[in-house]
């Protein structure tokens, strides 16, 4: 596939030469897993929508009807429910990248690190939020993220990745908070990254249609 037959809607490519995300990619021992694990009818999940509510952007992936669904490898951040031998073997995989404790292949930890740069709690908005602190430094950590899930999908990626796949919401979780970081400083430029959020999982469950381009308002 050529450049010129990419479509617009696919998700972006974050070229890797920031010194978070080099950093981050030499400690990655190997990718995240990935692989097609079954498929998404977005004609079957629009059937119930009136046509008169649905957005440009809702009808635009309704028109693609079925297409591949793909699943990540399971690499959580540890939480309450972890195992004493799950957490061990987390942090046994821990490496220093830009001077911070990270497991390379752990997303979440990327999301982490960005909003605790830009002095975000568990519960704001990135897209919402004042954000007082260094968004260089948020947006370099996401991006870093982002580029680590690159290295487990095809490009350009025009499957889906659902969210109802539990494995995958990390994925959402790091496109998110690169969209929204990157969107408070350059608009234009988080939009695609928004739009392809649609694209890879219809049901929208992190809300990017809503500043989406041709996505619903209000």
């Amino acid at each position: 596939m050529t450049v010129p037959e990419v479509p617009k809607w696919a998700m972006p490519w974050v070229p890797p030469t920031g010194a978070v995300t080099q950093e981050a990619l030499r400690a990655l021992d190997r990718p995240l897993l990935a692989w097609p694990n079954g498929e998404f009818d977005a004609k079957e999940y629009y059937a119930d929508f009136p046509a008169s509510e649905m957005s440009p952007l809702e009808r635009a992936v309704r028109k693609l009807g079925t297409r591949p669904t793909w699943r990540m490898e399971r690499v959580w951040f540890p939480d309450e429910e972890t195992s004493v031998e799950e957490t061990a073997a987390y942090e046994a995989a821990c490496r220093d990248i830009a001077g911070r404790t990270i497991m390379p292949r752990c997303l979440d930890a990327y999301v982490m690190q960005a909003y605790a740069e830009a002095g975000l709690g568990g519960d704001d908005d990135p897209a919402e939020a004042d954000l007082d602190d260094d968004l260089d430094e948020a947006l370099a950590w996401a991006e870093a993220g982002v580029c680590v899930l690159q290295q487990s999908l095809p490009w350009p990626f025009t499957s889906c990745l659902t969210y109802s796949e539990l494995d995958n919401r990390p994925a959402h979780r790091i496109l998110y908070a690169y969209a929204s970081l990157l969107g408070r400083r350059h608009p234009r430029q988080a939009a695609p990254w928004f739009r392809a959020m649609v694209y890879l999982n219809p049901p929208d469950n992190m809300g990017a249609r809503l500043v989406a381009p041709g996505g619903p308002r209000g």
